[in-house]
């Protein structure tokens, strides 16, 4: 049996999160992927997608309703998100969204953030930030003292590209936390 970690994927976020707005069937999830190009977020790749499925099925977090048939297309077996699965994906939403070292998984729970609530969201976002913040004076003030003992700066070009990627991370976190906590950014209706 796979471990709820071991199925806790940007994928297995996806999936969950697309059938907390209705049931689908595998065909629908892929278009629906590209069509809001989640496949271009990290580790979601469609031709992962019915070996998701049957993962997060086999594991209880999704369940088979049945199956369409439309004209002369094949069956297609459509899903929904079982108890088991939306109280999966709120706690891989709250741990991604609060785990600063969780850069991959980020952007999927970023997708589907939005079961959390507004506040609730405010609340995690606003933590990874505090420490990120915090984290990030602590590198500068570490290359600060490694420039003034004169390391030749060609040794630390790597550092200063990890600190101006987080920099941009931190400016962009903190305009979605405005924009959140403002009411600018429109929380769907459930």
């Amino acid at each position: 049996m796979v471990s709820r970690r071991q199925l806790r994927t940007p994928l297995a976020v996806v999936v969950l999160g697309m059938l907390t707005e209705e049931p689908l069937h595998g065909y629908a999830m892929r278009r629906r992927i590209e069509e809001r190009a989640y496949d271009r977020l990290p580790g979601v790749k469609t031709s992962s997608l019915y070996d998701a499925i049957r993962r997060l099925d086999a594991a209880g977090l999704i369940d088979s309703g049945g199956t369409d048939r439309d004209g002369n297309r094949p069956d297609r077996t459509r899903f929904a998100i079982t108890p088991q699965g939306a109280a999966a994906l709120t706690a891989w939403l709250q741990e991604t969204l609060s785990d600063d070292s969780d850069a991959d998984g980020l952007p999927a729970a970023l997708s589907f953030m939005y079961p959390l609530g507004r506040e609730q969201t405010i609340e995690l976002l606003g933590g990874r930030l505090e420490r990120m913040s915090a984290t990030l004076e602590a590198d500068e003030t570490a290359l600060r003292n490694a420039n003034a003992e004169a390391t030749n700066p060609i040794f630390l070009s790597e550092h200063e590209y990890q600190l101006a990627r987080r920099r941009a991370e931190r400016a962009w976190l903190a305009d979605l936390l405005t924009s959140l906590e403002s009411g600018a950014l429109v929380w769907p209706v459930r």
